[in-house]
């Protein structure tokens, strides 16, 4: 919980600096996901026909977030189309995140094009978590992803991206926002 608490902090003192930073050349928002493009996105598409096929569940534009639903078998959500990542920009992925009920997790994976037999299922960046309360959680990229990826992958590459409420059937997450950061 401390780490989790920890975190907030910095991403909160890393968003206030993004405001001052990205006029002098530093950290630069290279894509944004608003919670109605989120809503947009199509259902996970696994190697397992039907295995994660989460769903909006609702948008609400008054507050300005969309609610993802996990799929029957508990878990799944959307996914983004295939976006470029540049890992020697030292990219960072922040999500907004709404709200997320006590007793359900959410999770952030990213899978490469063209991904490898034993990685189609992607890779963590952000494992399952309870974090919510309209909160930015964030990670570098070309550290969660590691050297294995970059030898496979490339540091540039294009990836999707799938967010997702895990914990039961009746799981859901409240997204506000995803941005895409690089940090150099």
């Amino acid at each position: 919980m401390k780490k989790v608490i920890a975190l907030v902090l910095v991403l909160a003192m890393a968003a206030s600096l993004l405001i001052g930073c990205s006029s002098k050349g530093g950290w630069q928002v290279v894509k944004q996901f608003s919670y109605k493009d989120i809503a947009s996105w199509g259902t996970m598409q696994t190697p397992i026909e039907g295995s994660g096929s989460g769903s909006v569940e609702s948008v609400n534009d008054t507050d300005g977030y969309v609610t993802i639903k996990a799929a029957s078998d508990g878990w799944g959500g959307l996914e983004s189309g295939y976006f470029e990542i540049d890992l020697n920009k030292e990219p960072m992925i922040l999500a907004k995140i709404f709200e997320n009920p006590d007793g359900c997790n959410w999770g952030m994976k990213v899978v490469p094009e063209n991904a490898m037999e034993d990685h189609q299922w992607g890779f963590y960046i952000m494992p399952d978590n309870n974090l919510k309360w309209n909160k930015y959680a964030g990670v570098n990229l070309k550290e969660a992803l590691g050297d294995d990826f970059i030898s496979i992958y490339g540091e540039k590459c294009k990836v999707k991206l799938w967010i997702y409420p895990a914990g039961g059937p009746e799981a859901i997450v409240s997204v506000s926002e995803i941005l895409l950061l690089n940090t150099k």
